[in-house]
This record gives C-alpha cells, sequence and structure tokens, in this order.
C-alpha cells in the first residue's frame, strides 16, 4: 500500500512561492493528485498562474476551498504568517476531521498548527534543509535532501512517507530544537550567502574579472570540510596567527572598501575563535585579537 493509498489521495497547496510550487511538481511526479492551490493577496496572480502551469490538474481555488478539497494540506507560507492563518482556517471551520496538515516552516515546529489539532486535523512540520531561489532549481535539489520533522507519535508516520515521497530524508527534531534548529541553517546558508558576496566584491575590486573562478571551488570545499570537521577545518591566516597578513588585511580595505572593514573584523573574530578551539597558540590569539580589535 502506498502513502497516498494509506493516508491521503489528493492534494492542495497553500502558498504557491517557489517551495509551495518545487514541492507541488515534486508530488506531482511522485503520482500524488495535486488538485488544488490556494494564493495569498500580496503573492499576485503570477505565483498561481506558475504553479497551475508546472503542476498540471491544479485549481485555483481559495484557501478554505484547498481545505475542503484535498486530504493533506501544504501550508508553504512565510514563517510569521503561520500562526494568524492557522487560527483563520480553524475559526473558518476549513479543516476536516482528520485531514492531514503540514507547513514546511524553519522556525516553527507542529505547535503552531494547534488551532487546526484542535479542530480535528492531524498536523506535522517538515523543513527541507534546501534552497529554492526558482521553483525548477528547488525541484531538481530537492532528491536526497534532509528535512526537519517534528510532530506527535501518531502522526511521525506519514509526516516521514511524506518526506520519502518527494526522496527526501526524514530527521525527527524536537519541537523545543526548532528555533536553534533553523538558526544553525539560517547561519550557514544566509550567512554564507553574504559572506561569499562580500568575497566576490573583494575580487573585483581586485581586477578579477571571474570571481566565480576562485570562489566556487574554494567556498564549496570549505563549507564541505566544515560541515564535517567543524573547527578543526578551518585555514588562513587567522588559524595560523598570521597577524601581518590581518593587518595587511585591514589597511587595505580602510583604503579602498571601508564598508568591507567591519564585517572583516566581525568574521575574523569569529574565526578566531574557532581557531583557538582547534589549537592556535594563544599568545599568537591575542596578537591577532589586538588588531582586530584596534581602532573599533
Amino acid at each position: 500500500m502506498t502513502a497516498r493509498d494509506e493516508w491521503w489521495s489528493t492534494v492542495g497547496v497553500i502558498g504557491p512561492g517557489r517551495v509551495g510550487t518545487a514541492l507541488g511538481a515534486a508530488l506531482a511526479a511522485a503520482g500524488h493528485r495535486v488538485v488544488a492551490v490556494a494564493g495569498r493577496p500580496e503573492s499576485g496572480a503570477d505565483a498561481v498562474e506558475r504553479f497551475v502551469a508546472m503542476v498540471s490538474g491544479a485549481q485555483p481555488m481559495s484557501a478554505s476551498n484547498v481545505a475542503a478539497a484535498a486530504d493533506l494540506v501544504l501550508l508553504t507560507i512565510p514563517d510569521d504568517d503561520l500562526p494568524a492563518v492557522a487560527r483563520d482556517l480553524a475559526a473558518r471551520d476549513a479543516v476536516r476531521e482528520k485531514g492531514r496538515w503540514l507547513h514546511t516552516s524553519g522556525r516553527y515546529g507542529a505547535a503552531v498548527l494547534r488551532p487546526i489539532a484542535l479542530a480535528g486535523g492531524r498536523v506535522a512540520a517538515c523543513h527541507p534543509a534546501q534552497t529554492f531561489p526558482t521553483p525548477a532549481a528547488g525541484l531538481q535539489a530537492l532528491p536526497g535532501t534532509a528535512w526537519a520533522v517534528t510532530t506527535g507519535d501518531g502522526d511521525r508516520a506519514w509526516a516521514h512517507a511524506f518526506v520519502t515521497s518527494v526522496a527526501g530524508e526524514p530527521i525527527d527534531v524536537r519541537e523545543a530544537d526548532r528555533v536553534r534548529y533553523h538558526a544553525g541553517l539560517t547561519v550557514g546558508a544566509n550567512g554564507t550567502s553574504a559572506v561569499v558576496s562580500l568575497a566576490r566584491d573583494l575580487l573585483l575590486a581586485a581586477g578579477i574579472p571571474s570571481p566565480e573562478r576562485f570562489l566556487e571551488p574554494l567556498v564549496t570545499r570549505s563549507a564541505a570540510n566544515a560541515a564535517t570537521r567543524g573547527a578543526a577545518a578551518l585555514t588562513g591566516p587567522v588559524r595560523r596567527g598570521d597577524r601581518h597578513t590581518v593587518e595587511a588585511h585591514l589597511r587595505d580595505l580602510e583604503e579602498v572598501l571601508p564598508e568591507a572593514v567591519p564585517p572583516y573584523r566581525a568574521l575574523a573574530l569569529l574565526a578566531l575563535s574557532y581557531a583557538r578551539r582547534a589549537g592556535l597558540d594563544e599568545t599568537r590569539a591575542a596578537a591577532v585579537r589586538r588588531i582586530l580589535e584596534a581602532n573599533q
């Protein structure tokens, strides 16, 4: 018996953004009947049209009607909107008895859907640790993605089945740990993007016409090493305690790109704390810190 035969036969999506559209397309490709989609006023008609173009058979309708049409409802909306939307749908009697609901927010666990659970729905939080720059790119990247699953014992089986149906790997995360989990991913993903964007600007300022040729292999390998080895993977002048090199960096940046100095200092101080953890000599560490904290 397949997951859709045992737990759901129809799927609806509320929130046809990049994540919702990618998941709708992935579910349809896996043989699930995605029958309905609801946009929100701020998302615009284009988002619904894009969803329908990628997920044939999905009909645009209101959020309440999506809930009536689908056995499994995906809430793929911004984190901050979830509490109000859950309350509103429950207040509108849009929750079918034993209908299944899940959201894809990283920040929240299943508790944010408590109004829906109290109205008779079965709820889960399933967050993909993946980037969705476009629906098509997100769809392509989904296979093999780790998903943080938070739900009650009675709903774990179907929540895991949902994740595996889109070729993901379900990993249980406790309700109390969701914010910390999401903070870690935010630093890893958005923090990396911001840092690499700064690095790209510095290389362009140095006259490098194709910074990606330097950054892609270096950043990719560095991130992979850090993900598996932590502080032990750190390299570079801060890790070695090369205070004169760090000082030269700061002098040059203050001359040609002063707006880069504060983030350089902050990132170097963070790297220094990990370098000490990895065994950097305390005398060399103190010398680097003095350079980084001078004239702030």
